[in-house]
């Protein structure tokens, strides 16, 4: 599963791929709602000046007939529709109350005017024009509503339904007390609405789309890095557990990919033929030495008693000792064990137990969450060297355990004498015995914590020394949990 915070090829590739995607997807859009609003513009100023235009005429086709006879003309345009306005002639000025002003209804009052103010020229200085909600308009008198009119008298045009639209007024004096007064929908009735932008149909095809796009870029991106999420597996078995995950990669996907998993096979096939000849060099080591050490020891038995034949004897148990501690040392990076799921709990009591048998008595706090899956007696080995390390330089040893979602932290804490802090590292290294610092015993070839660090970095984890505040050594195992 995706994470924000992971730093993953395919978390990466994939939020880029989509932040790209995602960034040209609004941009576009961005791009196509100005050009829709360009074109918005560019509409209403044609409607301003059609609707300038057509109130042009209606004024000087009233004006022209003598003011008896255009009571008769309106009627006669009433019955016949010969006007797409609502026209009255008026004995009073009629209120009206105009919608809400905006950016866009503004705009077209000026082109407007502009536009009929061009056509009739100062004629016309005196009209009033403005935009009115048609359920509130009063038209003939102050106290006549629009929808109280039949619909013989135009209601129906220009209140539309469900949802109602603006109507443009217009009033100008004709002289003598009297009005006309025009009222009119917009050829589009709700160019005026206040929703910009997307349609809720081109919204919910623009997020449908969006949703297409993620997906298959997800797919493309977790079809482009499954290659790599398998060298990444294959590369981390590599190094814990080599003996029992031996098939090459399969060489599928990009020609870099295929490169790259081909380069694998081939250092993963040339590792394990060097381990295999290594453990037969071992093996032959192991047998060319203690062949001549073992008849060295009996001739040396066979010698009459004295001081040469005991020095001897004690020399012939060191070299032993030395030859059987370089070999273990040898091997323990090599773990011929398989992968199980460990009870690091059931283990440290195991080896609490242990040491109790031997006089010698550790703390356990903390618990393991879960198992840890492992080799067994490789971390047993780990810890009981550390543990036992810490019993004979010190009188106590506690163990903890802190347990996360991503690694298994065991720190062995002693109560000795400490390491110098320049030597913390060179107490790794083969026959290493800091006998100035932590002299309290003797013994031992110096191969304990090497062992140990050998066996960490086999499981893929870290085994860390440190100097406790006031006195005591702390050493941390840290495994990951795959």
């Amino acid at each position: 599963m995706l994470k924000f915070g992971s730093t993953s090829l395919y978390s990466r590739f994939l939020v880029l791929l989509l932040a790209g995607l995602m960034t040209a997807f609004f941009a576009s859009n961005y791009l196509w709602i100005h050009v829709l609003e360009l074109k918005k513009a560019d509409e209403g100023r044609d409607m301003a000046v059609d609707m300038a235009a057509s109130v042009g005429r209606t004024v000087e086709f009233i004006r022209a007939y003598p003011k008896e006879y255009r009571h008769i003309i309106l009627n006669q345009m009433r019955d016949i529709g010969g006007s797409r306005f609502l026209v009255s002639i008026n004995e009073e000025f009629i209120n009206v109350t105009p919608i809400a002003e905006t950016s866009i209804s503004s705009q077209f009052l000026t082109d407007f005017n502009e536009s009929i103010t061009s056509t009739l020229g100062q004629r016309l200085r005196e009209m009033q024009v403005t935009f009115a909600d048609p359920t509130t308009l009063s038209v003939y008198k102050n106290d006549i509503k629009l929808i109280d009119l039949p619909p013989r008298w135009a209601q129906n045009s220009l209140i539309r339904e469900p949802d109602v639209a603006p109507v443009l007024v217009a009033q100008m004096p004709l002289g003598g007390g009297e009005w006309l007064y025009l009222a009119g929908l917009l050829p589009d009735p709700y160019y005026l609405s206040d929703v910009r932008g997307l349609s809720n149909e081109q919204l919910s095809f623009l997020v449908i789309t969006l949703f297409v796009l993620v997906v298959i870029s997800w797919l493309l991106v977790k079809w482009l890095t499954a290659p790599l999420t398998n060298l990444s597996k294959a590369a981390r078995h590599l190094g814990t557990d080599i003996e029992y995950d031996l098939k090459p990669l399969m060489l599928k996907g990009s020609k870099e990919v295929r490169q790259t998993a081909s380069a694998f096979n081939f250092m993963q096939e040339r590792i394990i033929r060097f381990i295999e000849n290594r453990e037969r060099m071992f093996s032959a080591i192991s047998h060319d030495l203690k062949t001549p050490i073992t008849r060295l020891r009996l001739r040396a038995e066979l010698m009459e008693e004295s001081d040469i034949q005991e020095k001897m004897i004690r020399d012939l148990d060191e070299l032993e000792a030395l030859v059987k501690g370089a070999l273990d040392l040898g091997k323990s990076t090599d773990l011929h064990e398989a992968t199980h799921p460990i009870d690091v709990n059931q283990l440290l009591n195991t080896l609490k137990e242990e040491c109790k048998l031997m006089g010698s008595e550790i703390e356990v706090k903390g618990l393991a969450k879960r198992t840890f899956f492992g080799k067994p007696l490789a971390l047993k080995r780990c810890l009981s060297n550390l543990i036992h390390n810490g019993i004979f330089y010190g009188s106590k040893v506690r163990v903890d355990v802190v347990d996360s979602r991503h690694e298994l932290k065991i720190y062995i804490v002693d109560n000795g004498p400490g390491i110098p802090e320049d030597h913390l590292e060179k107490v790794f290294e083969p026959y290493v015995r800091l006998e100035a610092s932590r002299n309290r015993n003797t013994g031992g070839a110096g191969l304990g914590l090497s062992i140990a660090r050998n066996i960490a970095h086999g499981l893929g984890g870290q085994l860390r020394l440190r100097n406790r505040i006031g006195f005591g050594l702390e050493a941390a195992v840290i495994l990951p949990r795959i």
